[in-house]
C-alpha cells in the first residue's frame, strides 16, 4: 500500500471535520500554495459553482501542535456555514458607498472571525485529532 503524502492525510482530516460538521455538501480542494501571511489557515468560497471552496493553508501549519491544528481547521470549515451572510454583506458595499463601508467591514469582519473562532474552540475539543506529518 502507497503512503499518504501530507496533502492526502489533510483532505482526509478535512474531510474527517466537514462530516462531523454536518458540511459534507461542500466540495474543498486543498490548494498547494500558502494562506495569507497573517493567518495559519484560510477558506474561500467560489463564486463560480455552489457549495465549492478551496482551503489554503500556512508554511508553518505543519509545525502547529495537533490541537491547534484541529482548532485551526474547524475554525475555517465553519466559515462555509456562515458564508450566505457574509455574501450578504458583502453585497452592501457599493449600496453603503466607500466611506461606509471602510467603517464597516473591518468591524463585521472582526465580529464574524471571533464568533466563528469562539464556536470553533468550543466545538473542535469533540473532533479527533488528526494524525498529520510534521514539517
Amino acid at each position: 500500500m502507497a503512503k499518504l503524502d501530507k496533502w492526502d492525510t489533510l483532505e482526509a482530516y478535512l474531510a474527517t471535520v466537514q462530516e462531523a460538521l454536518n458540511l459534507t455538501h461542500w466540495r474543498v480542494s486543498i490548494a498547494r500554495e500558502a494562506s495569507d501571511v497573517d493567518a495559519w489557515a484560510d477558506i474561500q468560497v467560489t463564486s463560480q459553482a455552489a457549495f465549492t471552496a478551496e482551503l489554503r493553508v500556512s508554511h508553518d501549519w505543519w509545525s502547529q501542535t495537533p490541537e491547534r491544528q484541529r482548532e485551526v481547521m474547524c475554525h475555517e470549515v465553519l466559515h462555509l456555514n456562515s458564508h450566505q451572510t457574509d455574501a450578504v454583506v458583502d453585497n452592501l458595499e457599493k449600496a453603503l458607498g466607500e466611506i461606509a463601508w471602510a467603517i464597516f467591514s473591518p468591524q463585521y469582519e472582526d465580529a464574524t472571525e471571533r464568533a466563528v473562532d469562539h464556536i470553533a474552540k468550543a466545538i473542535a475539543q469533540h473532533l479527533p485529532l488528526p494524525a498529520l506529518p510534521k514539517a
